[in-house]
């Protein structure tokens, strides 16, 4: 028998909830091979932010538990048609499993993020920025947000779910920067909300002035 390596602890880890095993297994639709090409997603997707440059579309923001594989390039990750591919993905994305990004830039970028991608990985919670201070942060930006934008106040739920995926320092440049990705807009019209200014992070646009 091989001795244990254990080197290979060093790459991370995924851990599997009972429940979304029996859920998996119970499933009159889950198809042969569904949850093993979920887990091969887990693996792809980003363990950190990072740019990315996707054919004419240059250094895209790309955070932590988010992918920009196209349609074509999951079909080879998982070895299926990509008309397989593109069911298995529109189902993740209907239970809830991950969100589909838009790009108003190109409607051809998928970009795909695994919903709540560090309680598969086991990332303390304490590693957000969450507690009073994260909500008096949210509090501030949520304030500074739409002074500065002029746009209503909506959405507020899915703004603070998307604000407590943020670690404590990316909530800080969230703020700080709302002025600046405001003046850089060329149309206000196209103004984001502010649960899409977090989940798009909009405030690591990179700007040439």
């Amino acid at each position: 028998m091989n001795k244990f390596n254990p080197e290979i602890l060093k790459h991370g880890y995924l851990i599997v909830p009972k429940m979304m095993l029996q859920k998996l297994n119970d499933a009159s639709d889950c198809r042969d091979g569904d949850f093993e090409a979920f887990l091969k997603m887990l693996m792809k997707v980003n363990y950190t932010d990072m740019k990315i440059d996707t054919g004419t579309n240059k250094g895209l923001a790309c955070g932590r538990g988010e992918s920009l594989y196209s349609y074509r390039d999951w079909s080879k990750v998982f070895g299926w048609s990509l008309g397989r591919t593109f069911r298995f993905i529109r189902k993740l994305k209907k239970d809830g499993l991950i969100e589909v990004i838009a790009h108003r830039e190109s409607r051809s970028i998928l970009h795909i993020r695994i919903a709540e991608y560090d309680h598969w990985t086991g990332t303390p919670a304490a590693c957000k920025g969450g507690g009073k201070a994260g909500e008096e942060r949210f509090k501030r930006f949520w304030d500074e947000y739409h002074r500065i934008t002029l746009l209503p106040k909506e959405n507020i739920g899915k703004a603070q779910r998307e604000w407590k995926k943020l670690a404590e320092k990316e909530q800080i440049l969230a703020i700080e920067r709302i002025e600046e990705y405001y003046y850089h807009l060329a149309d206000t019209q196209f103004t984001l909300r502010a649960c899409n200014y977090l989940s798009n992070k909009a405030y690591l646009n990179e700007y040439d002035n």
